[in-house]
């Protein structure tokens, strides 16, 4: 039994190690730039991507057969800007390519700007969306440099919580500039705005961040669950990796089945129930819950099951599709509520991936397994929207939820089961931060 003395060691101990505790919850002051960085580029992003379609057919008069064509154009060229951001990424570092395509995306929005006819509206929207997905994998490699270890998996906590909070804000400033100047100069005034946004984002990365290597492992060890890459080791040796096969497969499926119709299924259904003025509200309830939720629920998951973890998300997601489901038309009420059980969903799943990506990914292909793991998400929304859009043509669209939820159970049913042998031992469990001082001699008695 403890005695009087040594209660008092521990009790001393947790009030010394306290502080600590708290300072491995901060970031580290590089990883809090970039995720600042990154609200700031999400306000001028969530300014301009929910009106594309105005854009193009209302700025540019844009006819309705080009808009699609533009369209599948747009997502092809995003999977060959996943690719590309991925190799440019090993080849001359993330921070390089971050601010490179930062500038270049900063660029395009100020061209789509200034475009008032198809075709310079829609170049300029197929190389920003090249610049923007060469961005994405080259941006998570540096946020994962910025915040090795335990932190990792926060610093992607607070990136959710950047983006949804700026996409909130940004859409916000949209529909009050567009009621006050219009859509025409409206639209022009946001895509300046994102522009401005993109450009201070590289800006602050140029002045405030220098450029480090990875941070080595311990004893110059590879992280756990890598493979050993020799120097011509490309895409081949990323895909060999069966872990991060099996994170991109997930990423993927769920892509398709949950984010991809929280974007595109739902607004179709409300659209067609002609619901759609509700679409505001759905997408605030997404993004309110997502920003509030964030860091609390992340907080309590060091120590947990990454499977048990993941499971819980498509669960979430698969309770959010079957509400959907079984309202024969979603009233405005439903589809936010059913919004809201979806961002619970997203707040579980999102830091996860990524941070396994870059757990198991060798310095030699860090660029490489971050772009995999885009391509997963690009990948996955394409499947995704084709599926809506094929059912919409054939009008089932209201069989899609159902078959995505049964899908989403299914899967958080296998996770769950296979929670114990889904990932390497290693990478099993969500890494707790090491305390800085240990418990005095005997206190474990």
């Amino acid at each position: 039994m403890p005695t009087s003395e040594t209660i008092r060691d521990r009790a001393r101990a947790r009030l010394r190690s306290a502080p600590h505790a708290e300072r491995t919850r901060r970031l580290p002051s590089a990883a809090r730039i970039v995720v600042g960085g990154e609200l700031l580029s999400s306000i001028g992003t969530g300014t301009t991507v929910p009106f594309l379609l105005v854009y193009l057919d209302e700025v540019c008069r844009t006819p309705d057969g080009v808009v699609g064509l533009l369209l599948v154009a747009r997502a092809l060229v995003a999977l060959a800007g996943a690719t590309l951001g991925g190799v440019l990424c090993d080849r001359i570092g993330p921070k390089a390519v971050v601010v490179a395509a930062l500038a270049v995306t900063a660029v395009c929005s100020v061209g789509m700007a200034t475009s008032a006819s198809p075709l310079p509206g829609g170049a300029a929207m197929l190389a920003h969306t090249v610049a923007f997905t060469v961005l994405a994998p080259a941006l998570d490699a540096m946020l994962a440099q910025a915040a090795p270890g335990p932190a990792r998996q926060a610093a992607f906590a607070w990136r959710n919580t950047a983006v949804n909070l700026g996409g909130a804000l940004g859409a916000a400033a949209a529909s009050v500039t567009l009621v006050v100047l219009g859509t025409g100069s409206g639209l022009t005034m946001l895509y300046v705005l994102d522009a401005l946004s993109f450009a201070g984002f590289a800006l602050l990365l140029a002045l405030r961040v220098t450029s480090f290597a990875r941070p080595a492992a311990p004893q110059g060890k590879e992280p756990a669950g890598s493979r050993a890459v020799g120097p011509g080791g490309g895409y081949a040796t990323a895909v060999a990796d069966p872990v991060l096969r099996r994170i991109c497969l997930l990423v993927g499926f769920t892509v398709a089945a949950g984010f991809t119709q929280l974007q595109i299924g739902l607004p179709a259904l409300a659209t067609a129930d002609g619901t759609q003025a509700a679409l505001g509200w759905m997408f605030a309830a997404f993004m309110v819950t997502s920003a509030v939720l964030q860091i609390p629920v992340e907080r309590r998951l060091p120590g947990r099951s990454r499977a048990s973890v993941l499971a819980a998300a498509l669960t979430c997601m698969a309770l959010a599709w079957t509400v959907i489901a079984v309202s024969h038309h979603p009233s405005p009420v439903i589809l936010a509520v059913a919004a809201a059980i979806f961002a619970v969903g997203g707040t579980l799943f999102s830091p996860v991936p990524p941070t396994l990506v870059n757990d198991i990914a060798p310095s030699a292909l860090l660029g490489r397994y971050n772009g995999a793991h885009m391509l997963a998400w690009t990948g996955g929304f394409t499947v995704g929207a084709a599926a809506t859009s094929t059912l919409l043509a054939a009008g089932a669209l209201r069989a899609l939820f159902p078959v995505c939820a049964a899908a989403l159970a299914l899967t958080a049913g296998f996770l769950w089961h296979r929670r114990r042998r889904y990932l390497p031992v290693p990478l099993m469990r969500i890494p707790v931060a090491t305390p800085q001082h240990p418990l005095p001699k005997g206190s474990a008695s």
